[in-house]
């Protein structure tokens, strides 16, 4: 394979694919165990991403970095895709214990409170997407209709989708920090602390909103994660967790129910509508149904003893 010859492997085995919807290799050789995979794919540049992970690497968060001994790592090919090398973590997947969720929230609070300089070269945006009813029309009639072919009610859903957005509105000035965008299940490693395995959809964005994305998604697409969103109990757990790390200022706490309100309106909504894989096996489809019905009154942002900053 190309991606594999463009970087100086010492005598690899033959790679054995990861992942079933992209290009996801695990690579032995003489060296150690790696994974070679596309970055640079959806927000930011590849190089910044690398940059990005090596600074928080150096900081002591469970994060993986582009391994050094390849550099260029990442490296653009001919055909001006971006691929990068990452060391093969072993471990455990996720099985929605107490001590996993903690620690998970604990390794995004890590995350959003190292925060190093390499992150201000990531794509930033200063606030949560805004969705419009434009956006969202073609995404509700999909979701709907797998809705109603899983037994749903798309009516109610609709109903809860077109008055949310109704209520949608910019929220701008909440603290900014390095964010993978994409913190699931799926993309930890336990072993047994976590370890975040695909950080390739990073940005600089309001930490808040990561926070709320991880909420939603965190179950999904893993045959060994729950087949619904946390309960109030396991919520307040991660909290917890990621709260050791980051006093959430007046603004973010004032914020969070419209922060959680545009998440879902962005990735559950998209999720819901492009996700036929999801709504074909058993357990996902019970997860993209408690999606559906999202209720953000099971999810206050202010856990236990948690300290407020101005």
């Amino acid at each position: 394979m190309h991606m594999i010859a463009a970087f100086p492997f010492d005598h690899p085995e033959e790679p054995v694919s990861l992942y079933d919807y992209a290009p996801v290799l695990r690579v032995r050789d003489r060296r150690g165990d790696w994974v070679l995979k596309r970055t640079g794919l959806v927000h930011s540049d590849g190089e910044a991403i690398g940059r990005w992970l090596t600074a928080l690497h150096g900081l002591g968060v469970d994060v993986v970095a582009p391994a050094a001994h390849l550099h260029p790592n990442p490296r653009r090919l001919d055909d001006g895709k971006q691929w990068v090398v990452y060391p093969f973590v072993s471990g455990t997947g996720y099985h929605a214990g107490e001590s996993e969720i903690a620690d998970a929230g604990r390794l995004l609070g890590r995350m959003h409170a190292a925060d190093p300089p390499e992150a201000n070269a990531l794509a930033t945006y200063h606030g949560p997407v805004v969705r419009d009813a434009e956006w969202i029309e073609p995404h509700l009639v999909s979701a709907g209709d797998a809705i109603e072919a899983a037994g749903g009610d798309r009516h109610v859903f609709r109903e809860a989708t077109l008055a949310r957005l109704a209520t949608a509105e910019p929220v701008m000035g909440l603290p900014l920090a390095g964010c993978s965008f994409d913190f699931k299940a799926s993309n930890l490693v336990f072993s047994p602390k976590p370890t975040l395995v695909d950080p390739d959809h990073a940005a600089r964005m309001p930490r808040l909103y990561d926070l709320a994305v991880a909420l939603l998604l965190f179950h999904c697409d893993l045959s060994t994660a729950p087949g619904r969103l946390w309960t109030r109990a396991e919520w307040a757990t991660f909290l917890r967790g990621y709260a050791g790390h980051i006093a959430f200022t007046d603004a973010e706490l004032a914020a969070w129910p419209t922060v959680l309100q545009l998440a879902w309106l962005d990735q559950g909504v998209w999720l819901l509508g492009n996700w036929p894989e999801g709504w074909a096996d058993v357990k996902d489809r019970a997860y993209l149904l408690d999606v559906a019905a999202f209720n953000p009154a099971v999810f206050p942002l202010t856990p236990p003893d948690q300290t407020v900053s101005g």
